[in-house]
């Protein structure tokens, strides 16, 4: 880079070769754009798309209504849980297992789901998108220590918050929505138990949860309703 100008006490030319800076802009600029990505990185969402969920093998029906049961809390199971079968546990709650309008679960007037499964884990807290099968980022807090009350849920691999969504209830216009959407739920919690059971996952139905800490942590809109809890964890 070579810059020219005129000198005001005659009319020589006086060149000024800075060449020698080049390697010292390009160390600056290098530094600012790495500084500007981490900067990105560190505030984007990090959604995650899930694996393909298991929907063949294991035992029968019959097998798992049979063997059903709650995690006991004086030994849980802290195993982590894997990405496909965390994808097969909410896909078994509200995925979709058929073309068009067809979920896992029954809902009232054929609707799609109106309630909400949200995902707290060590790697922050995620809302289920069960149109895209996947997650999508709320924050990246770990909030499994505080959103459930016994101290052995934050020893979970995740803690699923189930949700009922204020404005999907609210578009059925029925006088019995509430009601709805604690069966719905209740469908989904059951299906999460027998598809856990089946993949050697502990997990147990907790209704007493920190509500305040759900609908902060959560940043759940006016209206949804924090139901229950469901810590998982390998055995």
């Amino acid at each position: 880079m070579t810059f020219s100008f005129r000198n005001g006490c005659g009319n020589g030319l006086i060149t000024c070769a800075i060449s020698a800076l080049r390697p010292a802009l390009r160390s600056v600029f290098l530094m600012l754009g790495l500084l500007l990505g981490l900067l990105f990185c560190s505030s984007a969402a990090a959604d995650i798309q899930l694996p393909e969920p298991r929907t063949e093998g294991g035992d029968g029906i019959f097998a798992l209504l049979k063997s059903r049961a709650s995690a006991v809390s004086s030994n849980y199971p802290a195993g982590r849980v894997s990405q496909e079968e965390l994808s097969t546990l909410l896909w078994a709650a509200s995925g979709l297992n058929r073309p068009g309008k067809g979920w896992t679960v029954p809902l009232a007037m054929g609707r799609e789901p109106y309630c909400k499964i949200y995902v707290a884990g060590d790697e922050g807290t995620f809302l289920y998108d069960w149109k895209e099968h996947s997650l999508k980022e709320v924050s990246k807090d770990n909030v499994k220590g505080t959103i459930g009350r016994q101290p052995f849920v934050a020893k979970a691999s995740h803690v699923l918050v189930f949700v009922t969504d204020g404005k999907a209830l609210g578009s059925l216009n029925n006088p019995r929505t509430e009601e709805w959407g604690h069966v719905a739920v209740g469908a989904m919690t059951q299906n999460v138990y027998l598809a856990a059971d089946s993949l050697n996952i502990g997990v147990r139905y907790i209704a007493s949860l920190s509500a305040d800490v759900a609908r902060a942590s959560l940043k759940l809109e006016e209206g949804d309703v924090p139901v229950c809890i469901m810590p998982i964890g390998k055995r």
